[in-house]
């Protein structure tokens, strides 16, 4: 039987019990937003719009401090042209900000919300892969140094 919450019933704590039964586990959980990570490690955040009765998921890909901002507002045209589901901008620090905003207006069903939210995961992996052109450069992972008191990871986990 399809799940389907009346506007009053959709708050962080609805959405992050969803999540869970969808079998998708948040990275962060505040009162205000959800942080969730994709397969590759993308952060994303889902907040609530709760006047308009809206859900929005968003993030920023960092783009490359030395590409002109003429190719920036390109890749965004290119995205909003070629992309489906969310608008893509530059940010003033010539960042790309990536969100979509989905109503709830009249009641969200459960299972359409998770598979948005998985939706919107493969999205963000799909544009670094396929529109990154050395454009959106998340920079060179940092190695966490060993350390012997066990205060930190002792791996060389590399921290994103």
């Amino acid at each position: 039987m399809t799940k389907i919450f009346e506007e009053s019933a959709v708050t962080i704590e609805t959405l992050d019990a969803q999540l869970r039964d969808g079998g998708v586990v948040p990275y962060n959980v505040q009162p205000d937003f959800i942080q969730l990570r994709t397969e590759q490690g993308i952060a994303f955040t889902i907040s609530i719009i709760a006047d308009r009765k809206f859900i929005r998921f968003s993030t920023y890909l960092p783009l490359n401090r030395h590409a002109s901002i003429d190719q920036k507002h390109e890749l965004a045209r290119r995205l909003n042209e070629d992309v489906f589901l969310p608008v893509f901008t530059i940010d003033r620090d010539g960042d790309l900000i990536v969100t979509y905003s989905m109503p709830f207006t009249g009641g969200l069903i459960a299972e359409t919300f998770v598979s948005i939210v998985n939706r919107f995961a493969s999205l963000l992996e799909f544009v670094v892969e396929t529109y990154g052109d050395g454009l959106i450069d998340f920079g060179s992972p940092t190695t966490v140094p060993a350390v012997a008191d066990g205060s930190g990871p002792t791996s060389g986990e590399l921290l994103h």
